[in-house]
């Protein structure tokens, strides 16, 4: 079994070759060990497609030929390369929800379809890294394999109907174009250079060596997350090279292990020292379509839902990007204040500008963090430890910007030169992408602001991430955590987080324009509102308007107000949950269905009338225009001059 190994005698550049001295089986030759005392090593950016080459000895002309060929491949043993047309037994990272428990169908109400879905997808911790997305229905794509299959069997057990559909359905839906799926998402290709031991007259590569090769290959991807398979796919005799093909569970084990492996190669040998080997040339795999792929026999449609057979003309823009490397936007900082939070290239090189965090402004609405982050870790991995999508929590679109904090500066660099002023490929939107610096600066000041927030009370794609450094892992003597999302920690000032908490009621992302029901639990008011005139008078508006319905709780007595705290937490799962937190929606499904083992007289219709009588001033019907529920969960009004029955609102 391979393990790290160790240092060189200087402590300075490269260990110590492997068939001298000691029997090391893990080293970098590229990366320095064991720098000086207080200096820190700096992790130069790496530009896309180049990647550092190990230095070995190039004696393999005496031994070419000697590596054994790759076995015939039979398709079938990747993921995409099952059918989703026939095959029971298919999986996706991506899921539809055609039918929810109370048989709403899909397509019908958007607040009531993805309220149903994310409640359930805040109390269970395989959704920790799913993203909703509603286009006539809500689908949700997951990052994990297995977490996919124990979402969709959780859903299954709350009477949801889900349907596994393929990357090419969810495309659709997000009105991508499908040119730019990636199809062959998770798989990654690893190469293993093979250097003979010159001490040994007679080598010869098994079937033993492969093995024990193949095994090595495993232990190593596994650093990164669950592997789903490892085949040894090609030989380049020439090269003294196999060529790997590796599948993860996760997309991003996948994308950490390609960016890790490219900073950080991987050396080891067997126990006889006949032969050392080493990684070299990580890349996502790419290759050809699958017979399977739906790519094959589906149409391709760009982003505006045109089919098209061949790639549209470059327009003027796109001509100009390519000779020029970005886009010439005449307002770009055309603000005045725009000016001072410029994030400028010069500045970070002379140390005259140390801000840390920045804004990625310009970001298509439809891209959640998950394909962020794959933007981030391909331009700047492991060099940034804070990242927030802020999503607009009525569509689960994000409103166009993010926060990131580098803790690199090379990481900054890199955003700059490959990500500013630039398109954003495979999305319906001429936005071009800017940087600016945010007003909160620093990984502490961040992570205070958001450990105290509502948001972190959100589903969890809405939810802000710590992810850990290369000078994390390097300081925790663990290389390969970089990439990896780390805890948020918890609050520290609840009166702060109830502060919060009681506006985000009140006015939510954005003041809501009308009722609803659904979204009621962010309709109340707050005696810590913080708005404007306009923003007062709406709150008050909906104040005199929640008070003039009839659903008031001065008829319930203390007893049934703990009864009704009792059942919230049994059903919802919650440790702990006042009353006067409860949605008023909520109380009244408590009083719908505990309202049927009761006989009309006793049971009140309305929260608060007494018995016998609904409602407090005698009247027996709803007022017009009081928002009402339906059978099928969707909000309604009753309608006409005169009044409807009680039943309608229970």
């Amino acid at each position: 079994m391979s393990r790290q190994s160790p240092q060189s005698s200087s402590g300075q550049g490269p260990s110590s070759s492997p068939f001298t001295g000691t029997d090391p089986t893990l080293y970098s030759p590229d990366l320095a060990r064991n720098p000086r005392p207080g200096h820190r090593r700096q992790i130069t950016v790496i530009a896309a497609g180049q990647q550092p080459v190990p230095v070995v000895q190039d004696n393999t002309d005496d031994h070419k030929g000697m590596l054994p060929p790759a076995a015939t491949y039979v398709e079938g043993a990747f993921l995409n390369e099952m059918s989703h047309v026939s095959a029971q037994e298919y999986i996706s990272r991506y899921q539809f929800v055609p039918q929810l428990p109370d048989g709403t169908n899909a397509g019908l109400d958007l607040e009531h379809e993805l309220f149903s879905v994310q409640h359930y997808m805040k109390l269970y911790s395989c959704f920790n890294t799913a993203v909703p997305h509603y286009a006539h229905g809500v689908f949700i794509r997951y990052d994990d394999l297995n977490d996919a299959a124990e979402g969709k069997e959780i859903l299954e057990d709350h009477q949801f109907i889900v349907e596994y559909v393929s990357d090419y359905d969810y495309a659709r839906a997000k009105g991508q174009d499908t040119a730019f799926i990636k199809e062959f998402d998770g798989q990654i290709k690893l190469g293993i250079h093979i250097q003979p031991n010159p001490n040994h007259a007679i080598w010869e590569f098994d079937a033993a060596d492969l093995a024990g090769v193949a095994h090595a290959v495993a232990i190593t991807a596994g650093a990164f997350g669950t592997v789903r398979n490892v085949v040894h796919v090609d030989t380049l005799e020439d090269r003294m090279q196999l060529v790997f093909r590796i599948e993860f569970h996760s997309v991003d084990a996948a994308n950490r292990a390609v960016h890790s492996l490219r900073l950080d190669a991987v050396w080891g040998m067997p126990h006889d020292q006949s032969f050392q080997w080493c990684t070299t040339e990580p890349a996502h795999w790419n290759d050809e379509r699958a017979m399977a792929s739906p790519h094959r026999f589906m149409p391709r449609f760009d982003a505006l839902g045109r089919i098209n057979a061949y790639s549209t003309a470059p327009t003027q823009m796109l001509i100009t990007e390519r000779y020029f490397g970005r886009r010439a936007d005449r307002n770009q900082y055309a603000h005045p204040h725009d000016q001072h939070n410029r994030v400028r290239r010069e500045r970070i090189l002379d140390g005259s500008d140390v801000r840390t965090t920045v804004m990625l402004r310009n970001i298509p609405n439809k891209l959640d963090w998950m394909a962020l982050k794959i933007i981030l870790d391909e331009v700047c991995f492991g060099t940034y430890d804070f990242m927030y999508l802020r999503i607009d929590f009525k569509t689960g679109n994000n409103v166009g910007y993010a926060f990131i904090n580098f803790a690199d500066a090379n990481g900054m660099l890199a955003l700059i030169d490959r990500i500013e002023r630039r398109s954003w490929p495979g999305f319906h939107s001429d936005k071009t992408a800017e940087i600016s610096y945010a007003t909160i600066q620093g990984r502490e000041a961040l992570v205070q602001k958001f450990r105290n927030s509502s948001v972190m009370h959100e589903t969890p794609y809405c939810r802000p991430r710590l992810v850990y450094t290369l000078a994390d892992g390097e300081t925790m003597g663990q290389l390969r955590i970089a990439g990896t999302e780390q805890p948020f920690p918890r609050p520290d000032n609840l009166s702060k987080l109830q502060r919060s908490m009681d506006s985000a009621r009140s006015v939510g992302l954005y003041p809501p324009h009308g009722y609803s029901s659904i979204m009621e639990h962010r309709s109340r008011t707050s005696a810590y509102d913080r708005g404007g005139p306009r923003d007062i008078l709406q709150a008050a508006v909906r104040f005199a308007h929640q008070r003039a319905a009839p659903v008031p709780f001065s008829g319930l007595t203390e007893a049934k107000k703990r009864d009704i705290e009792s059942w919230y937490c049994a059903t919802y799962n919650v440790a702990v949950a006042p009353f006067h937190c409860i949605p008023m929606t909520q109380i009244a499904r408590y009083f719908a269905e505990f309202a049927e083992n009761s006989s009309p007289m006793t049971a009140p219709g309305v929260i608060g009338g007494p018995v016998g009588n609904p409602f407090p001033n005698g009247t027996t019907s709803i007022p017009d225009g009081t928002p009402t529920r339906s059978s099928r969960g969707a909000p309604r009004h009753s309608s006409g001059r005169g009044y409807t029955n009680v039943n309608s609102f229970i």
